[in-house]
């Protein structure tokens, strides 16, 4: 559920091209860190969840970050 989610944001609003491979991490898709941070606040903003920097990282995986939105009980926007 997550990992749709992020890879429409992914591809819509941050323009990451192509399928989007969960496994990838945000390096490997091309996410500079100022995307990173303006992902995070989005996020938090859109599914009310608290996303820590260490979290959120270049190495970090598309799987992962979705992980941790299930984790935080966060819920897709309607």
């Amino acid at each position: 559920m997550f990992v749709d989610y992020l890879t429409t944001i992914l591809g819509t609003a941050y323009k990451v091209p192509g399928h989007i491979e969960p496994t990838r991490s945000f390096h490997d898709l091309e996410v500079d860190s100022l995307s990173l941070a303006e992902l995070g606040a989005q996020l938090e903003e859109d599914l009310g969840v608290t996303i820590d920097e260490e979290d959120l990282t270049p190495a970090t995986t598309v799987a992962e970050l979705a992980e941790l939105l299930a984790a935080q009980g966060a819920v897709v926007p309607a």
